[in-house]
């Protein structure tokens, strides 16, 4: 038989659920926490759900797409409130490399021009060091939890300790799902990516420099990367609130995500009008225009007419395609 739950304070029973991080108990106010320690939790205040609204509407009318439908769009409930968990790795990573770098450019001569190209062997080592937010669910709550926190990260409102905003906020708490030592394990893998990119952009300026070819396209053709962990510092769990608006627009519902501490829709789904479809046609002209260049570039260079071949074909597909596309996503 379930064990009913009450609270710490006055005995009344509680609702809770497994994601349950605090509940505040509807008879006396006082919240309850399931969180282990909430000294050792931070969270971000927020504005109310008026405030936000207000700023949801301000940024409508704000929109030059959307102001001029302003008559047709609804807002048509209360924007709910989400109090996604944090860690936030600062971390440094140090990577050694070797790597042939193939040069492409153009000679001139009294012959003509030619498409020549060069391989390069350099070495080098790069250095990364950023503060990756993880999102400590397992669950993925997409490019809203992503664009939150980097407005976080610049923004840097305050913190304040979890039971101070608790006390002012009706949001939900989610629950953490995974440890500190497992955000560092994540934050790592997230920054590699980053890192193999500062690695190829270090080694083709070696390349141009060591041919003294500065001009020239650099391809790294292969190699190989050594990196270690030299920093790697986890912060205490942080709640950031975000807020999720909804409006009707012609009968489909559509969504602004905010961030609590000022309101900024830092995500925002809105319909596709005529004009961004006018727009991607035109993309998908000049996308197919680039392929027939290609073709044209064959007949000097085979291999870079072939590539723009097909890039232009991908490109003009893809442009095409959203045309379909009944909505878009704007940061």
């Amino acid at each position: 038989m379930h064990e009913e739950v009450r609270c710490n304070h006055c005995g009344a029973p509680l609702e809770i659920t497994p994601d349950t991080v605090v509940a505040v108990c509807r008879f006396c106010g006082v919240p309850n926490f399931f969180i282990g320690d909430p000294a050792e939790v931070l969270a971000v205040p927020t504005l109310s759900s008026p405030e936000i609204a207000s700023k949801a509407v301000e940024r409508t009318r704000s929109d030059p797409d959307l102001w001029k439908g302003m008559s047709a769009i609804n807002f048509t409930t209360s924007p709910d409130l989400f109090y996604l968990p944090f860690y936030f790795v600062d971390a440094r990573l140090n990577a050694d490399y070797r790597a042939a770098v193939d040069l492409i450019y153009t000679k001139r001569d009294q012959s003509g021009t030619q498409i020549m190209r060069r391989t390069v062997r350099v070495a080098g080592r790069v250095s990364l060091s950023e503060v990756a937010a993880v999102l400590a669910r397992r669950a993925p709550w997409g490019l809203s939890a992503d664009a939150l926190a980097k407005h976080f990260l610049k923004a840097a409102p305050e913190l304040k300790p979890l039971a101070d905003v608790v006390a002012q906020s009706p949001g939900k708490f989610l629950a953490a799902e995974i440890t500190p030592e497992r955000a560092k394990a994540k934050a790592v893998r997230s920054l590699i990516p980053r890192l193999l990119a500062r690695v190829e952009q270090d080694a083709a300026a070696r390349a141009r420099q060591v041919a003294g070819l500065p001009e020239a396209k650099a391809v790294v053709a292969d190699k190989t990367v050594d990196y270690e962990v030299v920093r790697l510092e986890t912060s205490r769990l942080v709640y950031l609130p975000l807020w999720v608006m909804t409006y009707l627009y012609n009968g489909s519902n559509y969504h602004y995500y905010a961030a609590g501490w000022d309101g900024r829709v830092v995500l925002a789904e809105e319909p596709v009008f005529a004009e961004h479809r006018r727009a991607i046609l035109m993309g998908a002209v000049a996308a197919g225009g680039l392929g027939g260049m290609g073709l044209a570039l064959a007949s000097t260079d085979f291999f870079m007419g072939v590539v723009m071949l097909i890039g232009g074909a991908a490109l003009s597909y893809t442009a095409a395609g959203n045309l379909l596309k009944s909505r878009r996503v704007e940061k």
